[in-house]
């Protein structure tokens, strides 16, 4: 199991994941989200090499659209 931050919330995750397989496992469409890894943007190129790991904080941000 690692501890990671993720939206502010102290996780357990039974181990370390890419963002990609992460943000998968989330109810929204990839396509809508961004995420940052300690404080920077992950481009979404990277999300399958980029690894949580044990204390990182991760904020995945999901974009609405209005007019």
């Amino acid at each position: 199991m690692i501890k990671a931050t993720i939206n502010g919330r102290q996780e357990e995750l039974e181990q370390s994941l890419s963002i990609w397989a992460f943000v998968k496992s989330l109810p929204v469409k990839s396509r809508f989200v961004a995420v940052a890894k300690n404080g920077e943007v992950v481009p979404r190129e990277r999300w399958r090499e980029a690894e949580i790991a044990e204390g990182d904080v991760i904020e995945v941000v999901r974009m609405i659209g209005g007019g």
